[in-house]
């Protein structure tokens, strides 16, 4: 335990120190997202959500009676696909990136230019290879909900009260950490220079079958939802409600963001070396980093 906090606590931060570029590159990427928001707005009246003031047994209703008809409209409209399309394009920019680059810090490769070299040594196959992960660990959390929504509907007809959807929403949140988890382990199996689909995909189901990953995997990134939603989420949204200038808002916002998700990221990635250090393709590809660590 002691070896895994001084590994996450204190080697993380010095690791972001060292490459201080690291932080830029999450400034950019933090920045760029915030600002498309300005100029890209997403539609949704389609779900016809109700008015956030009707709470309670209102939006139980909405959920059980309604919006299972919703979500047939929706999956029968190409516009869902090209809304899913680019939102993982969009990851890619966030998540694949970074691990493209903190690959290369590990392995003793990032030189003069080492954010530009992370974008252009990642591959078309590891970009197909990602989006079997991510497409795997979207249906491992339909399945999941869809269970949960049996459930709490049942539950619903019996007892149509509020409760029936707190029980949903509580066995959805139960699974958030693991696909927290998949969406980052993803991108950092898909930037290991060997190995095939079939063998990352092994490691990457390990996830779900592997105590010795579900379980520690799950109390990391639990806490880490925390504190991206206090430190990502929470303050920047505080300043963007307050700071009147458009510019200066966002600008300070995601300077408040950077250092916390630049630390979050490093520190993640650094817990997925440890984790999966037992298995060799993992090892390989970082053997000068434990051999340094050990």
């Amino acid at each position: 335990m002691n070896r895994l906090l001084r590994i996450l606590l204190i080697n993380s931060a010095k690791e972001l120190f060292k490459y201080k570029s690291f932080l830029f590159l999450v400034f950019f990427l933090i920045l760029a997202d915030r600002g498309l928001k300005r100029f890209v707005h997403v539609d949704t009246s389609a779900l016809a959500l109700p008015d956030l003031k009707a709470l309670g047994e209102a939006s139980a209703a909405y959920v059980f009676e309604t919006l299972p008809g919703v979500i047939v409209g929706l999956l029968s409209d190409y516009r869902t696909f090209l809304v899913a399309g680019t939102l993982f394009l969009l990851k890619q920019l966030i998540s694949m990136w970074p691990s493209s680059d903190m690959r290369r810090m590990h392995r003793r490769e990032r030189g003069r230019f080492g954010l530009f070299a992370a974008l252009l040594v990642i591959r078309r196959d590891q970009i197909l290879w990602d989006a079997l992960a991510v497409g795997t660990i979207c249906l491992l959390l339909g399945l999941w909900s869809l269970a949960g929504y049996g459930a709490a509907s049942a539950l619903w007809r019996i007892w149509p009260r509020t409760g029936s959807l707190l029980l949903l929403m509580a066995q959805i949140a139960l699974f958030l950490p693991l696909v927290l988890a998949g969406f980052s382990y993803s991108s950092k199996l898909a930037v290991i220079s060997k190995g095939s689909f079939r063998e990352k995909l092994g490691l990457f189901m390990n996830l779900f079958r592997r105590p010795a990953i579900l379980v520690p995997s799950w109390l990391f990134f639990t806490l880490r939802i925390g504190l991206e939603s206090l430190f990502v989420v929470a303050l920047p949204a505080a300043i963007l409600l307050y700071v009147e200038t458009y510019w200066l808002r966002i600008v300070a916002a995601t300077l408040l963001a950077t250092p916390v998700y630049s630390y979050l990221k490093m520190a993640s990635f650094k817990f997925f070396l440890e984790v999966y250090k037992p298995y060799p393709l993992v090892r390989q590809e970082y053997a000068d980093y434990y051999r340094n660590l050990d």
